[in-house]
């Protein structure tokens, strides 16, 4: 397993190794900043965020699934109010117009290392209250990112992401 783990994360395709998946109207902002701290500790090109990775003219849906499909880590961000968007009947899943889902479902298909980031005031999430597709989010372990504690969040974050991915390196050690 560890050496499949360090193959597969020794990219040199320029694909991003880490896949930031948000809601833009509750972890957005957390989302930017996660990006923005990962991205000085790996280097922008290491890390997909959505609203800066994908180039003006492009078309999304295929960036955004190529990332997706091309990523080591997809890291779920995990506000507070994440759960009530999935209330049963309020959306259409099956329609694909939900790009939150989709882009974790993308994740699983592809067997991506999945990784809930539980924000502030986010709790434990409940298979339960997800829909089926999406249940398996909450077995999965998770990591907390509160804005309390954002450099030791981030620093235990990243030795995480090291951890799953190996050849992942900090900027300064590709000099």
């Amino acid at each position: 397993m560890e050496e499949r783990v360090g193959r597969l994360c020794a990219r040199r395709d320029g694909a991003a190794q880490i896949f930031i998946n948000y809601r833009r109207e509750g972890g957005a902002y957390a989302a930017a900043l996660l990006d923005e701290l990962l991205s000085n500790r790996f280097g922008e090109i290491r890390v997909f965020r959505a609203a800066r990775s994908i180039a003006p003219g492009s078309d999304f849906s295929n960036s955004i699934l190529e990332a997706v499909a091309a990523c080591e880590v997809f890291l779920v961000i995990v506000d507070e109010g994440w759960l009530g968007k999935f209330d049963s009947g309020t959306r259409d899943y099956s329609s694909g117009r939900d790009w939150v889902l989709r882009e974790i479902k993308e994740a699983f298909k592809y067997e991506r290392t999945v990784v809930p980031v539980l924000l502030s005031g986010a709790k434990r999430l409940d298979e339960n209250s997800l829909p089926e597709t999406l249940a398996r989010v909450a077995r999965l372990q998770y990591l907390r990112f509160d804005y309390r504690n954002i450099r030791q969040d981030v620093n235990f974050i990243a030795e995480q992401l090291i951890k799953l991915c190996p050849n992942i390196r900090s900027v300064r050690d590709d000099c």
